[in-house]
């Protein structure tokens, strides 16, 4: 046995399985040793879960859930975050216990459902929730004294928002909700939500190894074996772990789209070759957007869980390494230099937006919808 072995270990009891089990088997009526409940019970199982596979509602539903939830745990500004749905529930009312229980970093609780929104023309994204069913939902909030919220993913948009629903319950008791209304009353920054701005462009070079061949063939190929990898911020190059991590992230997800392979010459001739990510429309500023933080890892967690049109996997990965060093970024030092944005519901329009005729056409949303507070800090 190897140092640090400690053998094989154990297979987790099947708690969850068992109590799946039990329930089949009290349903069918067969005892817990009854020799078909086994085979019974996987010929069921088997049966519910192919008619679950080509239920794309279902799919996309489930996926959503845990996008949220590796979401939250990558922006990492909370202290609890735990699935409030699992479990029974004996109450003498008609409750639902929403998706998710969340203690946020200054203690307060938070209750929160998940939905997802996809709607086929990209401007004109909206969604509505029975009367019945945002009741049953706020009956258990009431019940446990814990304010209700709902996390909507506008998936064309791949965008979240974070609202309180009483803001937008119909007379009826029903809800109604555009993505516009959703950017204005938006909550999500409570959770660590962030717009990310930095200088233009971002680069990385692919230096050629200098002690073996490298150079420009007669047919105008470049052949070199690579020698180094640098990034860099601007002329800046980026050393420091940290930046080096953000800018990976931030050239691989987010939304500057990256061109090349440019080649590099030096004083010897063909040196290598840069990629270089920078904004499609500039504004000319400084400073440029790349994305929000939330929208950089949506398209992380996109690339582990679907492929075109597929849903491949329901469970990505979260990436906490991410965001987090953002909440102390040293904005005097960093050579990657940052401006970060936290956006509050502006309720005066979000009042002025619900008082538009049914037929009013939205304009584009945009991140400016809400009320911005910004950090910021830059290099002389």
């Amino acid at each position: 046995m190897s140092d640090g072995d400690t053998g094989p270990q154990k297979e987790p009891k099947p708690f969850d399985l068992l109590a799946l089990l039990a329930a089949f088997a009290r349903d069918q009526g067969m005892a817990l040793d009854h020799p078909a409940l086994v085979e019974t019970f996987t010929a069921d199982a088997v049966r519910r879960l192919k008619r679950a596979l080509t239920d794309t509602a279902l799919l996309h539903g489930s996926r959503t859930e845990r996008l949220f939830e590796a979401t939250v745990l990558s922006l990492g500004n909370f202290r609890l975050l735990k699935a409030e749905d699992n479990g029974r529930i004996h109450a003498t009312g008609t409750l639902r216990a929403p998706d998710f229980r969340v203690v946020l970093d200054d203690g307060a609780q938070w209750l929160i459902e998940v939905k997802n929104v996809r709607r086929k023309d990209p401007f004109k994204q909206h969604t509505t929730m029975s009367a019945a069913y945002l009741g049953s939902l706020q009956a258990y909030a009431d019940m446990m004294g814990v304010p209700l919220r709902l996390a909507i993913y506008w998936s064309r948009w791949s965008l979240w928002t974070v609202i309180a629903p009483e803001h937008f319950r119909q007379p009826n008791g029903s809800l109604r909700i555009s993505m516009q209304q959703g950017v204005i009353a938006n909550k999500f920054s409570r959770l660590g939500e962030v717009s990310i701005m930095t200088r233009p462009p971002l680069r990385i070079v692919l230096g050629a190894a200098k002690d073996r061949p490298h150079g420009v063939g007669a047919d105008s190929i470049a052949s070199f074996i690579i020698g180094s990898v640098r990034l860099f911020s601007g002329e800046h190059e980026l050393v420091d772990l940290r930046d080096r991590k953000l800018a990976e992230v931030l050239i691989s997800y987010g939304e500057w789209p990256l061109g090349g392979p440019f080649a590099m010459t030096d004083e010897h001739g063909f040196a290598g070759v840069q990629y270089v990510a920078e904004p499609e429309e500039a504004t000319g500023q400084a400073f440029e957007g790349i994305g929000w933080a939330s929208r950089i890892f949506s398209s992380f967690y996109a690339d582990q869980t679907v492929e075109g049109d597929r849903i491949v996997q329901l469970l990505g990965q979260s990436a906490p390494e991410w965001f987090a060093p953002l909440a102390d970024w040293d904005f005097d030092n960093s050579k990657l230099p940052l401006i970060l944005g936290r956006f509050e519901p502006n309720h005066a329009l979000l009042q002025t937006t619900q008082a538009q005729p049914s037929g009013a056409k939205a304009r584009k949303p945009h991140a400016g919808g809400g009320k911005r507070r910004t950090g910021q800090k830059r290099l002389a």
